[in-house]
């Protein structure tokens, strides 16, 4: 195994163990902002109340970062609004680097009005947040990077589904995949909530679609 697959599945035990894994296997699924239905929902949000989780976590975090985009050749974090803004922040301080924050809407006018804080164009900046299911929403704050003159480095996430069609390009720490490997190697998840969550992460949209949620984006 990579140091990449040994930190992934170290970063998804951190996750299990924090508490932070919800199933249904009855009754409705989860249905995400994007219309999805899943068997599973990860609150990453969770672990900014565990300083020892989540101080690894961010070290895992950082490693990951700088074998895929080179830490000393950023420029600036930027979080998305909200659940990604506490990490942003403590990845940035790590860092040494400025932080804005990513606004789903834009509030006011000009070339920073999707943002809190400030930067020149041409800053390479990284856009980070908790997770990514779809990617859809990452792919808007993309968008407002763009329009704002940033030179993106890339996108990168704690955990991404890594299960729907069309993603655009993020890399992320750990995946769905190794939630469930540790979730099974482990026993924390009952054997039906198990099969569910494997036979979603094999075919998600086609579960999607037999729970109620939508097929294709």
């Amino acid at each position: 195994m990579t140091g990449a697959g040994r930190d992934a599945l170290e970063a998804a035990r951190i996750v299990v163990d924090s508490g932070a894994v919800y199933t249904r296997t009855s009754g409705d699924p989860f249905f995400l902002s994007s219309g999805w239905a899943s068997p599973v929902f990860i609150d990453v949000k969770r672990l900014i109340s565990f300083p020892e989780a989540r101080q690894r976590l961010l070290e895992l975090a950082l490693r990951r970062i700088d074998e895929e985009f080179g830490s000393q050749g950023l420029d600036q974090i930027a979080g998305c609004e909200l659940a990604g803004v506490p990490f942003a922040a403590m990845v940035a301080d790590r860092l040494s680097l400025p932080l804005v924050v990513a606004l789903k809407q834009a509030r006011g006018f000009g070339r920073l009005s999707q943002f809190e804080g400030t930067f020149e164009p041409g800053t390479r900046t990284l856009l980070f947040d908790d997770l990514s299911t779809d990617g859809h929403t990452k792919a808007t704050f993309r968008a407002a990077l763009e329009r704002a003159e940033a030179r993106i480095a890339g996108i990168f996430v704690l955990l991404g589904y890594n299960v729907f069609p069309d993603p655009p390009e993020i890399t992320s720490l750990m995946t769905l995949a190794d939630i469930v490997a540790v979730a099974e190697r482990d026993g924390k998840l009952d054997p039906g909530a198990l099969r569910e969550v494997q036979a979603f992460t094999a075919n998600a949209p086609d579960w999607s679609r037999r729970n109620g949620g939508i097929a294709k984006p």
